[in-house]
């Protein structure tokens, strides 16, 4: 434990984070690169979201999931070094991105956890995540709308994108889809990578007519490219 109070890693290396930072795609939320700095970015949409609208209305996250983060997140989630827990929530209120507002939201949904995995683990990370955000906004956190009824493997020990999809057919179910109709909804999961199971689990709250579905996340794997 450094100086600074953070369990398991040193303080040299949690400042190591790479934090993600404006100008960013209005959509996904990936890094935007411009040649004129002159030129506002305000608005501006990166080329695969131009190409193909998400299924999302914008996705967020704190930082890259790089060295450092990425080892915080498998201490918490794999090791069950729960005081983690606490320091990444600090970490989200301190850098929640400016263009998420708590008026836009009627409840958080976390990505859940099969019973299986959550009894073995104790916990469900998005929900911890979930918690350091209403914390700050006072938003209610819905952990009884969608529900996971397929006790999947982890989608980071699976190779191939039709194997992920394979993994994640039919995880999902929503209960309750009277809370969802004509809401505003923040989804809620620890890491963005290829999408698959966030672009499933939207799929599922579709099928409940929210007004619009938001997603946020604590990391997100560095993207091949951020250009305009």
């Amino acid at each position: 434990m450094g100086v600074g109070g953070v369990h398991y890693l040193c303080d040299d290396c949690w400042e190591q984070i790479e934090f993600l930072m404006p100008p960013w795609c209005q959509i996904c939320g990936v890094p935007l690169n411009s040649d004129s700095q002159s030129i506002s970015l305000q608005n501006r949409s990166c080329s695969d979201c131009r190409k193909r609208l998400p299924p999302y209305r914008k996705l967020r996250s704190i930082a890259l999931y790089e060295p450092v983060l990425r080892e915080a997140i498998h201490l918490l989630k794999y090791d069950r070094k729960q005081i983690l827990a606490k320091h990444l929530m600090r970490l989200i209120q301190a850098h929640l991105p400016a263009d998420l507002s708590a008026a836009d939201y009627d409840f958080l949904c976390p990505i859940p956890l099969h019973t299986n995995r959550y009894r073995g683990r104790g916990f469900n990370q998005a929900e911890r995540i979930a918690q350091g955000i209403t914390a700050v906004w006072n938003v209610p956190i819905r952990s009884n709308i969608l529900i996971r009824v397929k006790d999947t493997v982890p989608q980071s020990s699976l190779s191939s994108h039709e194997e992920r999809l394979e993994n994640i057919a039919g995880a999902f179910e929503v209960r309750n889809p009277d809370l969802v109709r004509d809401r505003g909804i923040l989804l809620i999961d620890d890491i963005f990578t290829t999408g698959t199971t966030v672009n499933k689990a939207l799929q599922v709250l579709q099928t409940a007519s929210p007004a619009y579905v938001d997603v946020f996340t604590l990391a997100r794997v560095k993207p091949a490219s951020s250009q305009i």
